[in-house]
């Protein structure tokens, strides 16, 4: 399917023959049209500000979960008066936002989506209706359809969350980040899987789980996991690994905490800067400085704190900028 068609589907300009044949492939190709996407928006958020970028997400989420009419058909979001870039951006990610949010503007199709974004500075707990329960972190998604529970329990995740799953032998539990597909019967797991990062994280605290990858067409498990240890996936070259971790426990996850697992600087700072909307500038450091890793678990403590914590132990430092923090070098 031609991304550009899609783009012009969402903005109303597709003649009733292209239109069919959108909502023809959405029908029948959900999770290749959900791939595609998402491919997409990663690829435009690197050229979009942080600014512009938490503006475009807030207003997609906000409606998605209320822009009803009385027929509970969604309005569409005005893309008018926004330049090419944040157009395109906001086109894709209105299908992300919903998992993908096409889905509800098709009149012939029963399901909807409901959207749960956590705004918010602190985790935000959620309970489903079979009894599973879901600490969703600062800057993260759930999406589940109305058909929730009816053969199998299937939900999407942007950011990271960690699930308390209600045991039900008969409708498996499955958690899709990007092309990652967790799955469960009845267990308590924690994934980070930011957008904006090169690793998907699973932290198994009880129970087991496999873990599947979608590769094209093909799925293939990557692992089962047994509690106590942490799958690293790496987005970019599709290489897995498995660690076993000394502290999984459940309330580690559940609370306010800032947890680390061999992180690298960039992706701790890029990942507190863009969940609590702090603009961080890295320009002076180097390649190496970026990669250097981090471990640890931050709690009552500010997200600047964190940071400057982090920087410490590599002979880094935080400096106040123009509407922004630098991250610079300690001298010698």
């Amino acid at each position: 399917m031609d991304l550009e068609l899609l783009k012009k589907y969402w903005e109303g300009k597709c003649s009733d023959e292209e239109t069919a044949r959108v909502e023809g492939f959405l029908r029948e190709n959900p999770e290749e049209a959900d791939h595609l996407l998402r491919n997409e928006w990663n690829r435009a958020a690197a050229t979009i500000s942080e600014k512009d970028s938490l503006a475009i997400r807030e207003a997609v989420f906000a409606t998605v979960n209320t822009d009803k009419d009385k027929t509970d058909k969604p309005k569409r979001f005005s893309l008018s008066g926004m330049k090419k870039p944040l157009m395109i951006a906001a086109s894709v990610i209105l299908f992300i936002a919903a998992g993908t949010s096409v889905y509800l503007l098709q009149e012939d199709r029963a399901a909807h989506w409901t959207v749960i974004n956590n705004v918010k500075h602190k985790t935000r707990e959620v309970q489903l209706e079979d009894g599973t329960k879901i600490w969703l972190k600062p800057g993260s998604s759930i999406s589940y359809s109305d058909r929730f529970g009816e053969e199998e329990r299937y939900i999407k995740l942007q950011g990271e969350a960690y699930f308390d799953v209600a045991e039900d032998s008969l409708k498996p539990f499955k958690v899709l980040t990007d092309n990652i597909t967790t799955r469960v019967l009845g267990t308590m797991f924690n994934i980070k899987a930011y957008a904006f990062e090169e690793h998907i994280q699973i932290i198994l605290t009880e129970g087991s789980v496999k873990v599947t990858l979608k590769d094209e067409d093909e799925e293939r498990e990557i692992a089962r996991m047994r509690p106590g240890e942490l799958l690293n996936f790496d987005k970019v070259n599709n290489n897995t690994s498995i660690d076993s971790i000394r502290n999984s426990k459940e309330d580690l996850y559940k609370g306010n905490k800032l947890v680390f697992y061999n992180t690298t600087i960039e992706e701790a700072l890029t990942r507190i800067s863009r969940v609590y909307r702090i603009p961080v500038d890295m320009n002076d450091l180097s390649a190496t400085d970026r990669k250097k890793h981090v471990s640890g678990v931050f709690h009552n403590t500010s997200p600047v704190d964190a940071m400057q914590k982090i920087l410490f132990i590599h002979h880094m430092k935080l400096e106040q900028g123009e509407g922004k923090l630098l991250v610079k070098k300690k001298q010698q």
